[in-house]
């Protein structure tokens, strides 16, 4: 039953694909197949968890992938085979990072959210086949990046039998934003497969069934006629004085600073490194360590200011430090700009 129901599937999948025009690139489907229904939660003890898919079984014949998503732009359809115990429940959906720092260890993986999908609702069932529901989303993923899900206490979303290490657990879940976090268990199959739509123009909207317009990226309506010329983002006039950072940015965008110190070194191998009772007599250089990093400043278009952040409450000391800005805007495209000043 369960094939033939599968074989419908890809018969619409295929049938779908031909009402495409040639010009549009097609959707992309990324994730678990889906074939097996969940045995376990994946968080230890009821747990609040999040649950980062990594080894994913590929058509046509199951072969283990660890690679991420095989494109970028925009996942606009979510499917989950889950069902809930005891009482209904929920799932959220997210993408993120994750690394595995020694390859030849599998327990441990470290990973990141990056962005934060919909939750949807689980609720109880008694079919002997545990359903796949799909749900609407909007959120942006790039190459590589992997799925991720939150299920609430009750709700199961693994498929565990052969032993085969997919998918990792990081208790208490993962939090956007944040740096990343080593796991704490591995277990295996998630049941988590979603639809990726190209997103031409960058502005978040799958370019197939969400944006009318993928060719410009101020509209997902229908195209302008005399669109106005994009605007390409830039950072002018970054300056230190008086204890006030001032910039202009040409458009809206996210900006994050990180704040060095110069210091004397010693040339090593073409590099600039602190000085060493070996090293001491290599040619002198100068060498700039971070004081702050992840400084946020005012991101809108047109001119900023703000004061000078004090390391851990106190002004700085005297010497010459390098101020690099990096401002990033709503498509993704980054621009960074240095400044450098003396604190007399």
């Amino acid at each position: 039953m369960r094939g033939r129901t599968f074989m419908r599937v890809s018969l619409a999948a295929v049938a779908a694909l031909l009402l495409i025009p040639a010009a549009s690139p097609a959707a992309t489907t990324y994730g678990s197949r889906l074939y097996h229904d969940p045995t376990t939660r994946g968080c230890q003890d009821g747990n609040a968890c999040t649950l980062v898919q990594y080894i994913v079984p590929t058509d046509p014949n199951g072969d283990p992938d660890s690679s991420g998503s095989p494109v970028s732009g925009v996942i606009t359809k979510w499917r989950v085979r889950a069902y809930a115990v005891d009482q209904p429940g929920t799932v959220t959906l997210r993408v993120g990072d994750i690394v595995r720092p020694n390859p030849m260890d599998q327990t441990t993986a470290l990973a990141t959210v990056t962005g934060t999908g919909p939750t949807a609702p689980i609720p109880l069932s008694d079919d002997p086949e545990t359903p796949v529901r799909e749900f609407d989303a909007q959120l942006p993923i790039k190459q590589g990046q992997h799925l991720e899900l939150d299920p609430s206490a009750t709700v199961n979303a693994v498929y565990a039998s052969s032993g085969s290490k997919f998918t990792y657990s990081f208790e208490p879940p993962l939090v956007e934003g944040q740096g990343q976090r080593g796991s704490t268990d591995v277990t295996e199959e998630l049941n988590v497969q979603v639809t990726i739509e190209p997103d031409a123009d960058g502005d978040g909207f799958g370019d197939e069934t969400q944006d009318q317009c993928p060719t410009q990226a101020g509209t997902h309506g229908q195209c302008e006629a005399n669109p106005p010329p994009p605007t390409t983002l830039a950072v002018s006039g970054l300056a230190v004085k008086a204890g006030k950072i001032a910039y202009s940015l040409s458009k809206d965008a996210t900006v994050t600073m990180k704040l060095a110190k110069a210091k004397k070194g010693r040339k090593v191998k073409g590099r600039c490194v602190a000085q060493t009772r070996k090293n001491r007599h290599r040619r002198s250089c100068t060498r700039f360590v971070t004081v702050l990093a992840g400084i946020a400043g005012p991101g809108a278009g047109g001119t900023n200011q703000l004061a000078l952040p004090r390391p851990n409450g106190r002004k700085l000391r005297k010497g010459r430090y390098r101020l690099t800005l990096t401002a990033k805007d709503a498509t993704g495209a980054k621009v960074t700009a240095t400044v450098r000043f003396r604190v007399t």
